[in-house]
């Protein structure tokens, strides 16, 4: 299991999301727990980079960016963003 960290402002990020958007994204949090490496680089030109984003929602409206600390077993969530 990967631990989750979550600064002030990406709580202030979440509590902008809709109602309709927190099972979606607690569902997105279970993965990023097991399998954090499964998401998309973020960066195209370094795929093998840290920086890696997660679509979640019913119809992909949302994304998590984050940096994968593999060493650390850590998973820093950056950016919560929410289209719908």
């Amino acid at each position: 299991m990967y631990r989750l960290v979550q600064d002030r402002a990406v709580l202030e990020q979440l509590e902008a999301l809709p109602i309709e958007a927190l099972s979606s994204y607690a569902e997105a949090l279970a993965v990023l727990e097991v399998a954090p490496a499964g998401g998309r680089p973020y960066n195209q030109d370094k795929p093998d980079g840290p920086m890696y984003e997660l679509v979640f929602g019913p119809a992909g409206e949302g994304a998590i960016t984050y940096l994968l600390l593999e060493r650390e077993r850590e998973v820093h969530v950056l950016l919560i963003q929410w289209a719908g």
